[in-house]
Order: C-alpha cells, then sequence, then structure tokens
C-alpha cells in the first residue's frame, strides 16, 4: 500500500522566511554600508596626541645621546667615567702625614727602594727596632752608602746595608756607645750621638777571612749622620756604628732586588 508523504507544519518562523524568499533582493532593500565611519578628534584628544607624540620624540633623542659619538657599527659608544682624583688634583699618596715619604728616595739615593720596600717599614720613633730573618747560610754584607733625600718636603739621611744571600735579622736603636764585637773596645765616631746596627747571621768576610765590601767601610759627612763605621763581624754577627748630629726619629725599611736594609734618619 503506498503512502503518502507526511505534510510538513509550517511555523510562523518559516512562513516569515519563505515570503522573504519570494520577494527577492529588490525587495529586502540596499544592504548596509559596513565601512567605519572617520572618528572625529575632540579638542582634548589632539592636546593628548600631541603630548604622547612630544615624549616619543624626547625618549628617541635621549637614547641616541652618548659621549664619543657611535660606534662602529652605527650603535652609540658606550659613556667611560673618568678616574677619581685626590683632591687638589694631585695623586693619592699613602705616606703619613707629617713624616718623609715611605719609598725610595727622590734625591741622591741612586736606586735605593726603586724597587719598593719588601715589608712594610717601621714608623719613625726613637725606640729600638728589632727583627728577626733566618738566613742559610748567613747573609753577607757587600756594600755600605748614605745619601741625603728629599721627599715629600721632608729631608732624611739614608744610611744603606747591602746583601747577598737574602736578608738577615737586625737591630737598631740608640746606645751609649759601640762596642767592637771580640776585642771590647770602644768604636770611635764623630758626632755627640750614637747609633748601633747589628745584623745577624751575616758575615762580611770570604772564606779566607777576606772582606765582602766592595765598599770603604767607613762614610759619613751628611748634615744629620755625621759619620758611620763597620765596628765589627764575629761569630755570625756584623756591627756597625753611627754618629748622628742629634737624636732623632729614625725607620727601617727592607729592599729587595738587591737585598738591602735601609735605615732612615730624620732631619
Amino acid at each position: 500500500m503506498e503512502r503518502s508523504p507526511t505534510p510538513h507544519r509550517l511555523t510562523p518562523s518559516r512562513l516569515a522566511a519563505h515570503v522573504f524568499a519570494a520577494r527577492g533582493p529588490a525587495a529586502r532593500g540596499p544592504a548596509p554600508d559596513r565601512r567605519l565611519a572617520p572618528h572625529r578628534l575632540t579638542r582634548g584628544g589632539t592636546a593628548v596626541l600631541a603630548v604622547l607624540l612630544g615624549a616619543a620624540l624626547t625618549t628617541l633623542a635621549a637614547c641616541g645621546d652618548g659621549s664619543g659619538g657611535a660606534g662602529p657599527d652605527g650603535a652609540p659608544a658606550p659613556r667611560t667615567n673618568a678616574a677619581p682624583s685626590a683632591p687638589g688634583g694631585g695623586s693619592p699618596s699613602a705616606d703619613p702625614a707629617g713624616t718623609p715619604g715611605a719609598d725610595g728616595p727622590s734625591g741622591t739615593a741612586g736606586d735605593d727602594g726603586a724597587a719598593g720596600p719588601a715589608a712594610v717599614p717601621s714608623t719613625w720613633g726613637t725606640r729600638e727596632v728589632r727583627v728577626e730573618h733566618p738566613v742559610t747560610p748567613p747573609a753577607r754584607l757587600v756594600a755600605l752608602r748614605a745619601a741625603r733625600n728629599v721627599q715629600g718636603g721632608a729631608a732624611y739621611d739614608r744610611l744603606v746595608l747591602e746583601f747577598s744571600g737574602g736578608l738577615p735579622g737586625y737591630t737598631a736603636g740608640y746606645v751609649d756607645e759601640v762596642i767592637r764585637p771580640g776585642s771590647g773596645a770602644p768604636l770611635p765616631l764623630r758626632g755627640p750621638v750614637t747609633f748601633e746596627v747589628v745584623v745577624t747571621p751575616a758575615v762580611a768576610h770570604g772564606a779566607a777571612g777576606e772582606s765582602t765590601l766592595t765598599t770603604p767601610p767607613t762614610g759619613g759627612e751628611l748634615s744629620g749622620l755625621v759619620s758611620y763605621a763597620l765596628a765589627g763581624d764575629y761569630e755570625g754577627y756584623v756591627h756597625l756604628g753611627v754618629g748622628l748630629g742629634s737624636r732623632v726619629g729614625f725607620r727601617v725599611v727592607e729592599l729587595r732586588d738587591p737585598a738591602r736594609l735601609a735605615i732612615d734618619f730624620a732631619g
């Protein structure tokens, strides 16, 4: 038995769609124009835009600023900071105020101190200075010399003992008189004030008993350091006497390359 198709139910919404389609495009009216209409800037918006544009130009100008111009790739060169200087435009100084410089002499002392001190110099004063330096075999005293020096406006006399084989220990200070080791006789010195330097372990002679000094064993003739003389070389101790014009502050400086012991007398 043949069945007829079931009719579709026509709802109001479907009816409207059919009617709209039957009327055609002409009946629908013109399509709306979807192009955006240009925005109108108010006076307030124009002012804000001008402020933003000015800030952007200022930022670009700051990024392009630099000292030294542009680098090889066109980028601004990096900035460099100048090194700080000491007050008054001079170089910083590590010397204590009111004392002669801690470095080597700037006057007539030759190369003494040119390599810099091997240890921190003793402070200026009048007390005895004693330092131990074990040396094996004993160091040999090879030279004695003295010179007047001026540094930083301060003058001082420097006595230098030069050694080969290292720097021995030492004792330096004021004494009533210098006694020759072995004989016990006093050492004659010119100058009203007496100062003594004793170094150990050290010698001032070779294997055959000859002197190892390449300079005279006596000297002086300076404004403050009137005289000095080798007092003796006995059983690993070398004694040196110094005659001074007055009792002044002194310091001891250890120097290297070659090994030297410098005693500075203020004034």
